[in-house]
């Protein structure tokens, strides 16, 4: 039995964007494959540098710590001085993404020349060269592009990594609607 898979059309101009779809038992993460992305150690040494600083309050896994991204990309050479380097970043993706996933390295690519131009016109626009350093250790900046480059890579994921079902037409209509760059809330300054 052949099951025709067909892109389902959502209009846009139908959702209020302060009541977002409800979806029972559907995870939106499942709607881009995500590529295999070899991140060696750093991970570990994230890990081991972010619970280090968590307090006993905090329980939550070092990954979800505002200054995870932080840490990722200077431990792979993307973030130096506390700026994007997209040669770096393109070197990266192109020398640590799974050859059958390379398909989505110049999505990625993409996300992030768009998300850093997004957040550096607000940051201009703020007359600021860098948010300022948290409680936490970091500057909001690399996470803000990390939670950027995720949604722009699941709005312009490639065809073949898109899972077409209804569902997840549905969150990324809603996405392209609701939630313009950068994506992520930005700090007020």
């Amino acid at each position: 039995m052949t099951k025709t898979l067909q892109k389902i059309q959502i209009s846009a101009s139908s959702f209020n964007c302060s009541l977002p779809p409800t979806f029972a038992n559907f995870d939106v993460n499942s709607c881009c494959r995500l590529p295999e992305i070899n991140l060696g150690s750093a991970p570990d040494k994230c890990e081991k540098q972010i619970t280090a600083q968590l307090t006993s309050e905090e329980k939550y896994p070092a990954y979800a710590h505002v200054c995870f991204p932080e840490c990722i990309y200077s431990e792979t050479g993307s973030l130096v001085n506390g700026d994007f380097d997209m040669q770096n970043v393109k070197n990266f993706l192109q020398n640590n993404v799974h050859r059958r996933d390379k398909d989505i390295v110049p999505h990625i690519v993409r996300s992030f020349e768009t998300c850093l131009s997004n957040i550096q016109s607000h940051m201009h626009a703020a007359g600021i060269k860098m948010y300022p350093r948290l409680k936490e250790g970091c500057t909001p900046y690399a996470s803000m592009v990390y939670g950027c480059v995720n949604a722009e890579t699941f709005l312009n994921c490639p065809a073949k990594m898109w899972r077409n079902e209804r569902n997840c037409n549905l969150a990324k209509s809603f996405a392209l609607q609701c939630n313009p760059l950068p994506h992520v809330p930005l700090p007020l300054i």
